[in-house]
């Protein structure tokens, strides 16, 4: 079984503590670092290679829909989970768009987050079942 190397960025201790907590039985998933804004996650990327890597939206120096887009243009890219508390269909498509794989609410990441971050490093898509169809991009 391969081990899924995660990086968590999000400004808010107690969530990347939290999102730590949620993981931390799940055998197959590992984090390798963590970060407190956009930046930081572009920086942690580049030194640490991770599979997957949950971000959030709304963080300081650089928010975390320009971090996926940076991101998701490097050779190798990690795939991206959004893991935010915005329901709102103009940021779910903005952040697929940008190359995000998932975007799971964080009142559904105990649920949801570890089908996620599986699902995006298999390169599948994965919504949260909270968001309406109707946020969907139409491609």
């Amino acid at each position: 079984m391969s081990v899924i190397r995660v990086l968590i960025a999000d400004d808010h201790a107690l969530v990347r503590e939290s999102v730590k907590a949620i993981l931390a039985n799940e055998v197959d998933i590992k984090i390798v670092a963590t970060a407190s804004d956009g930046q930081e996650a572009v920086e942690l990327f580049k030194s640490h290679h991770p599979d997957v890597i949950v971000m959030d939206i709304s963080m300081p120096k650089m928010d975390g829909i320009h971090a996926t887009e940076l991101i998701s243009q490097q050779e190798d890219p990690a795939r991206i989970v959004i893991l935010s508390m915005h329901v709102n269909g103009a940021l779910v498509q903005q952040a697929l768009r940008m190359g995000a794989r998932g975007y799971v609410l964080k009142r559904q990441a105990t649920d949801e987050l570890p089908k996620a971050i599986r699902a995006a490093y298999k390169g599948q898509t994965f919504l949260s079942s909270a968001i309406p169809p109707t946020f969907l991009p139409h491609c």
